[in-house]
């Protein structure tokens, strides 16, 4: 038995045909997606939204991690945040928001461009670990492979075929199975001429070519937000890990459905503390929570500024508040302890 797969935006769309035997063919067909359909052009259409959108649930990461996107996602907490912002800054200032861990940036889209009306001169940061993966193309083939920046691979394309390589195709899919191995010695044979790109940064480049193959960067940022930042100089997308400190100081830092204990240890999650600590201005302020609900936009959310000398002190609740609220609080007494210290 095998298991066939889409590779083109026409497939993708399409509707399930009339008749067992083509339903269940369409079906078996749409679990093995080419994500080399994340190539979509500067100047992206409304299709190419709506494709990006779909696709998301198809890309899966080598940790395992799931990329997702929902349009006003945060219409719920966005108008609290804003308020309180409103009251805490003057729209005059010099300020610098950052969104950390915002996934494909469309929700950090959406807030910039709520908040640029409310305060002209502020400058707004997207970023993630993650901004793109990688397409490997035999030149003048439709031949591919698809992988992660550091070279761990997700899918081997060759039409019919998408064969996925970042988890194994069962046995009983023998085609299926067969090309993923011959795929994955492949990959090791040619690994070692090709030179990926060294740079974790989404820029404009075209793509390069290797000993007969083809590389370029398939965008995980949404169209919309890609726009943004090439068309309004305050917006960026940039790499980072939320684990790690801003390279400039913040005023806002957003850190919402990361920092949480179904993810990470208590010692990792005071890391990431510590990290947003590090960023943040004096009077800073810190919305940290996560979404309760996602049919209904709903969330559990504390808002917190920094005091002088590195204390936090919360300012609002939305929901229930962070789950991890009470370990900010301690591990910015730990942080302030320190801080005096030096």
């Amino acid at each position: 038995m095998f298991r066939p797969g889409v590779w083109t935006r026409e497939s993708f769309f399409s509707a399930p045909p009339s008749g067992a035997i083509a339903r269940l063919l369409h079906r078996f067909a749409h679990t093995r997606v080419s994500l080399q359909l994340l190539a979509i052009p500067q100047t992206p259409s409304r299709e190419d939204g709506a494709l990006f959108e779909k696709l998301m649930p198809h890309v899966r990461l080598s940790s395992g991690v799931y990329r997702t996107t929902y349009r006003q996602r945060f219409r719920g907490l966005n108008p609290v945040v804003n308020n309180v912002l409103r009251s805490s800054f003057s729209p005059s200032q010099q300020l610098r928001v950052e969104d950390w861990a915002a996934s494909d940036c469309l929700t950090s889209a959406e807030w910039a461009s709520e908040l640029f009306p409310l305060f002209p001169h502020l400058e707004f940061a997207a970023s993630d670990l993650l901004l793109f993966l990688l397409e490997v193309k035999r030149k003048g083939r439709d031949e591919r492979f698809i992988l992660e920046p550091d070279g761990t691979l997700l899918q081997y394309v060759r039409p019919p075929f998408v064969v996925r390589l970042g988890q194994p195709e069962p046995k009983v899919f023998l085609a299926n199975w067969l090309l993923a191995r011959s795929a994955r010695n492949k990959w090791t044979r040619m690994r070692q001429s090709l030179q990926l790109p060294s740079s974790p940064t989404l820029t404009e480049e075209t793509a390069t070519e290797a000993n007969g193959w083809e590389i370029r960067k398939l965008p995980l940022v949404h169209p919309e937000a890609l726009q943004l930042a090439r068309h309004d100089s305050r917006f960026s997308v940039r790499s980072h890990s939320a684990f790690n400190q801003a390279e400039q100081v913040c005023n806002v830092i957003r850190t919402m459905n990361i920092y949480n204990r179904a993810y990470f240890s208590e010692d990792r999650l005071r890391e990431g503390v510590r990290a947003v600590l590090s960023s943040l201005a004096s009077d800073g302020l810190w919305i940290v929570g996560r979404t309760a609900d996602e049919a209904a936009r709903s969330h559990n959310a504390t808002i917190l500024r920094k005091r002088e000398g590195g204390t936090l002190e919360i300012i609002e609740r939305v929901g229930l508040g962070s789950e991890i609220e009470e370990l900010a609080l301690r591990a910015s007494q730990d942080f302030s302890s320190q801080f005096v210290g030096h």
